[in-house]
């Protein structure tokens, strides 16, 4: 449309046919007031104002206000025009085909052909988005292109849109959100692959279709109360120190009843040297020696028990102590 036909309101011929299209427009079926309509042609004049002043925002924001209060063929036209300089293409389509099928006026006529004009134009630059889903038939599908969701029983239609760059996202209850921006060429028809995947479990959910049989049992319940190589429990740990320090009293109190024999033996003997003198010194000394292995193994099982304890009482996780107790020694690994 030129510029001399999209200024073709801005007179005052135009403002007084929009005004006689206003009020000549055929009666809805709700009865409307005439102050509705005085208010509606109101606000179309100063559309037309800013139309003729080039302000097409302003002017565009006045006709639709217009036309939500009098639908009238005049204000359609005017939108047409307002949102064609505006970039909203697909919505001045729509806008002057609406104005195509209004019966057709004397106040009107002179403006159908500009109309058709603006129809057949706006066909080649509308774009169109093609949209391709996968997988099919998934339940809850919702497509929006720049927010605007996309009714489902339109899917399967390339989808008109302005000029320009876009942002196709669909989604669907299982499945992560997928988005594309594509970016639409006046005229082009563009393809867009929307592929949704389904969302990861989270931990600990149950997998959909997951056969339900008997649990494996635990650990503890195995023979043995706990499973092979792992770690001993506090009971255990705190047993191992009891062990060593009891053990060590016992085996003292073995010693020192071994070296009082030899003692005694050593008193009993005829003489202090000979076999008899010899066996007893030798019993005191495996008294001595037991005794001694004893205190060890006792003192092992204090240190333990002083080590096994926090700064604050608190029990330390650490391996257990293994003891080895002979006749002339003993060894304590941690």
């Amino acid at each position: 449309m030129t510029p001399r036909r999209t200024r073709a309101l801005a007179g005052p011929l135009a403002l007084f046919i929009a005004a006689a299209g206003l009020l000549a427009a055929p009666a809805p079926a709700a009865a409307q007031s005439a102050a509705d309509v005085a208010v509606a042609r109101e606000i179309f004049i100063e559309g037309s104002e800013f139309a003729k002043q080039g302000r097409w925002e302003e002017a565009r924001e006045r006709y639709e206000r217009s036309l939500a209060i009098k639908r009238a063929p005049i204000t359609l036209y005017s939108l047409g025009v307002a949102q064609q300089q505006t970039g909203q293409l697909v919505e001045a389509l729509e806008s002057f085909r609406a104005f195509l099928v209004e019966p057709s006026a004397p106040a009107t006529k002179e403006y159908e052909k500009l109309a058709r004009q603006a129809v057949q134009e706006l066909e080649r630059h509308v774009a169109g988005l093609d949209l391709r889903l996968s997988p099919d038939g998934v339940a809850g599908v919702v497509v929006k292109i720049d927010g605007v969701e996309v009714p489902a029983a339109a899917l399967d239609r390339p989808r008109p849109v302005n000029p320009g760059n876009h942002v196709v996202t669909v989604s669907a209850p299982g499945y992560r959100e997928a988005r594309r921006s594509v970016a639409a060429a006046p005229g082009s028809r563009v393809v867009v692959m929307l592929t949704l995947e389904r969302d990861a479990p989270a931990p600990g959910a149950s997998t959909p279709g997951a056969s339900v049989g008997p649990r494996a049992p635990s650990a503890e319940a195995l023979p043995g109360g706990a499973a092979h190589g792992a770690a001993p429990d506090a009971a255990t740990v705190r047993v191992v120190p009891i062990v060593l320090l009891a053990g060590g009293l016992t085996t003292v109190a073995a010693g020192v009843a071994i070296g009082l024999l030899g003692v005694a033996s050593a008193s009993d003997a005829p003489t202090r040297d000979g076999d008899a003198a010899d066996a007893a010194r030798a019993q005191a000394l495996a008294g001595d020696i037991v005794a001694g292995a004893g205190l060890l193994a006792a003192g092992a099982g204090v240190l333990v028990l002083v080590l096994d304890r926090g700064p604050a009482g608190a029990p330390r996780k650490q391996a257990s102590p293994r003891a080895a107790v002979g006749p002339l020694r003993l060894t304590v690994r941690f």
